[in-house]
């Protein structure tokens, strides 16, 4: 594989000057400081009649794998990035893999699609979001700003445009809310039902209108047993916690109809972390749990093929979903731990190359 060499002419002897007795000190001082580069740089500059090259040769050959193995590692991240349709990070992590082996000439019209790719994709997006927006379509204008901070997390322009539209979101939906509790502390089901769907429609997992409209469901079903209607229904009344928890249920039973059973076990954890005594969220978790428990060594399996192939982010993808199961499963957390250090040695190399490297543009 060839790297990346820099303009470090002089790094051999200002080492030298501070001290250094050889190329092989040099190098392990640069590689200690985080400049791997530089190191192999060094190294590679040392003639084979050195008394020190065949020290060198066999470091040479280590940081060679390291660049090996980081290379595949940035461009494994790249392509799980660009699966989901995160451009700019994938764009980012396929850089890194460049700027450790340039020589790559696919990657790099790669990179240079995607960028393309990203640029329009976001001038489309950000139109469709200003339309929605000027005309008060705050649920599709979310949905686009949406789309355009998944596209790119590190735009700092969308920042003034998230702080509008949170502002009107907020507004309108205390304001629903408000309406619904009104009328549910009334009697008012009707329009505390009406209120509590214009929330939704703006927040379709708010787990508040969820609850409310959870028990307002409870409420007409004790009417039409009874044959009465409930005034003041007190027994059916709760606190603020255990209407949200109502509400994270009700999405838990949602995503499982949806077909996605480890986003319904999410929302029932959150139902118990308000309510622990949330009868309904504790045994629909506990049968999601026990349906889902024999898939516990198939994602275990593929977690670790996906890690073997370097693949960090699809790995902790299905072992975090192995610990929504069985989340005292001791494999699970030693495995989930050494991905995410390893993806945080990644986020640290990344800085520091950033930093040596500047904002260099492909």
């Amino acid at each position: 594989m060839t790297f990346a060499r820099g303009k470090r002419a002089g790094v051999l002897f200002l080492f030298c000057a501070a001290g250094c007795t050889s190329s092989l000190e040099v190098g392990e001082r640069l590689y200690r400081e985080g400049d791997r580069l530089a190191a192999l740089e060094t190294w590679q500059r040392v003639p084979a009649d050195a008394s020190d090259y065949k020290a060198v040769k066999k470091r040479v050959a280590e940081v060679e794998r390291e660049f090996h193995q980081l290379v595949l590692r940035y461009e494994k991240s790249g392509h799980y990035f660009e699966e989901q349709n995160r451009l700019a990070e994938s764009i980012l992590n396929y850089r890194l893999a460049l700027k450790l082996n340039p020589g790559n000439l696919a990657v790099l019209d790669h990179v240079q699609r995607l960028a393309r790719d990203l640029a329009q994709a976001k001038l489309e997006t950000s139109r469709a979001f200003e339309q929605h927006f000027s005309a008060g379509r705050l649920a599709q204008a979310r949905s686009h700003l949406n789309r355009l901070r998944r596209f790119d997390p590190f735009d700092p322009e969308l920042e003034n445009e998230e702080r509008q539209l949170e502002d009107a979101l907020v507004t309108r939906i205390r304001s629903s809310l408000a309406r619904g509790r009104s009328g549910f502390t009334s009697g008012n089901y009707q329009r505390a039902e009406r209120a509590f769907r214009a929330v939704l429609e703006l927040d379709p997992d708010n787990e508040s209108a969820q609850g409310y409209l959870s028990y307002i469901r409870a409420i007409r079903s004790v009417e039409e047993k009874s044959g009465v209607r409930l005034e003041v229904p007190p027994d059916l009344f709760a606190s603020n916690a255990e209407i949200r928890a109502e509400g994270f249920y009700q999405n838990a039973r949602a995503a499982e109809a949806a077909g996605d059973p480890y986003t319904a076990i999410s929302h029932d954890l959150e139902a118990l972390k308000h309510h622990p005594a949330h009868a309904g969220a504790q045994q629909h978790l506990n049968e999601l749990r026990e349906r889902l428990r024999p898939q516990v060594e198939v994602l275990l399996e593929a977690g670790r093929t996906a890690f073997q192939q370097e693949d960090l982010q699809t790995a902790l993808d299905y072992w975090r979903r192995a610990a929504l199961i069985e989340p005292d499963n001791t494999r699970v957390q030693d495995y989930m731990s050494r991905a995410e250090k390893l993806l945080e040695g990644l986020e640290q190399l990344r800085s520091d190359t950033e930093d040596q490297a500047g904002n260099a543009a492909f």
